[in-house]
């Protein structure tokens, strides 16, 4: 579905880039103006973002960025076609409603970037994505949905996508994501997806602390516990255990940890973000 144009920013995501092979117009790519590591496209400035495309058009020194389309939405799919052909600096290379021609046509035409739809009839995009990372690995995979589940999201990223966009987003938008994704570079065309992905890698960061540490799930909560002011009496009578068997999984957990007492736990916990 297509949105009027808002100042809602669309925000890169830093990540490792990928240097793609190199070619003898590498050196004529599009550079688009950046403010540190996010780009932020507004009304005010899209004419900007696409003065010097069109300035390398005019002078002959312009690589165009090759797509395939992958959308079930005839008129959505056109629509985006369309719209990219206008561009001097992209091409649309092939197009299609299913993700089996779409790891077909990608293999023929070696698109630099497939935007591709989640919902394609009965088949999930995110499973034609990773058939396109196998089959295609110089291809960069832009997911372009109205879906807006977290779910989607923390899946494609494992995936390993380069770029996640929402079909409201603003033209300007979309067209300057798709560049910096050209550059190397991964983008996600919502604030609230990056707060989300954030999370979860923060999860995941805790949970590897947690693994190198050798502590239980059971024990961290001890040393929550314990870092709330609790004794080994009150923390009995919430677990249901006696005191004797809370000494024992305190030594434990020193053990573990390496420290001498509680407050030691408790601090060390603390540093490595257990708590």
């Amino acid at each position: 579905m297509t949105a009027a144009f808002t100042k809602t920013p669309c925000v890169v995501v830093p990540m490792a880039r990928t240097t793609r092979p190199d070619t003898p117009d590498s050196k004529h790519r599009v550079k688009m103006p950046m403010d540190d590591d996010i780009a932020i496209v507004s009304q005010d400035d899209f004419a900007e973002t696409t003065a010097e495309p069109q300035a390398l058009a005019q002078a002959g020194e312009l690589s165009r960025i090759r797509l395939l389309v992958v959308d079930d939405h005839e008129v959505v799919r056109k629509g985006i076609c369309a719209i990219l052909d206008e561009q001097v600096d992209f091409e649309v290379v092939g197009q299609t409603s299913n993700g089996t021609s779409a790891v077909m046509l990608a293999v023929q035409t070696h698109p630099d970037i497939v935007l591709l739809d989640i919902h394609l009839g009965t088949v999930n995009g995110l499973d034609v994505a990773q058939q396109l990372r196998r089959a295609c690995p110089n291809s960069s995979i832009v997911i372009f949905t109205g879906l807006t589940d977290d779910m989607y999201l923390l899946h494609a990223m494992r995936i390993g996508v380069h770029g996640y966009l929402q079909k409201s987003q603003p033209l300007a938008e979309l067209l300057d994501s798709l560049r910096a994704v050209y550059r190397g570079e991964r983008v996600i065309g919502e604030a609230h997806a990056v707060t989300q992905i954030l999370t979860e890698f923060t999860r995941l960061t805790r949970e590897q602390e947690r693994l190198r540490s050798g502590l239980s799930d059971v024990e961290i909560e001890l040393i929550r516990l314990a870092a709330e002011g609790c004794s080994n009496k009150e923390i009995a009578s919430r677990q249901f255990w006696s005191e004797v068997t809370v000494k024992r999984k305190m030594q434990d957990i020193y053990r573990k940890l390496q420290v001498a007492d509680r407050t030691q736990a408790v601090a060390e916990a603390i540093r490595m973000g257990l708590i």
